[in-house]
C-alpha cells in the first residue's frame, strides 16, 4: 500500500468547497463525468460511477469503473472519508480535509491510499482531480 497527500488553496470559501466534496450536486459541479449514489450520511454505502463523454460506464483493466465503498468519516467543513473494500484500479481509501486560511481561502489535502500497482500514477491522477476542483469553484 502506498499513500500520497495533496494540498491546494483554493480562493473559495469552506462551507462552498465543502459543498462540493459533500453533496451530490455539489460533485456534479465539478466532475461532471461522475455519478453519485449515496444518502451522505457516515458509515453508509457511497457508489460513483464514472463515465465517458458518450454516456458509457468507463472501464479499468476490463472492469467497469463503478467505486462502491463507505463514507467513513463525516465531520462537516472538517473532513471526509470514503473507504473502498473491492480497491477498484487500486484505490483503497480517499480523505478530504479542509482547513480555511482566511474567510475567502480554503486549504484542501487530498490523501490517497492504494495498492502498490496504482502507485506510480497516483499523485498525478491526485493533483488533475484537485486542479479540477480548484478551477471549478474559483470560476464562480
Amino acid at each position: 500500500m502506498k499513500t500520497s497527500t495533496i494540498t491546494i488553496e483554493i480562493l473559495a470559501p469552506i462551507n462552498a468547497v465543502w459543498k462540493a466534496l459533500s453533496t451530490t450536486k455539489g460533485m456534479k459541479t465539478w466532475l461532471d463525468w461522475l455519478k453519485v449514489e449515496t444518502d451522505w450520511q457516515q458509515n453508509n454505502p457511497i457508489v460513483f460511477t464514472c463515465f465517458d463523454e458518450k454516456g458509457e460506464i468507463l472501464e479499468y483493466k476490463g472492469e467497469k469503473m463503478i467505486f462502491r465503498g463507505t463514507i467513513k468519516v463525516k465531520i462537516e467543513n472538517k473532513e471526509i472519508t470514503f473507504d473502498y473494500p473491492e480497491k477498484l484500479a487500486g484505490i483503497v481509501q480517499e480523505r478530504y480535509t479542509l482547513n480555511e486560511t482566511d474567510a475567502g481561502t480554503t486549504s484542501v489535502s487530498f490523501t490517497q491510499t492504494c495498492t502498490d500497482e496504482k502507485a506510480e500514477s497516483q499523485q498525478e491522477d491526485q493533483k488533475q482531480l484537485m486542479e479540477m476542483l480548484k478551477t471549478k469553484l474559483e470560476e464562480k
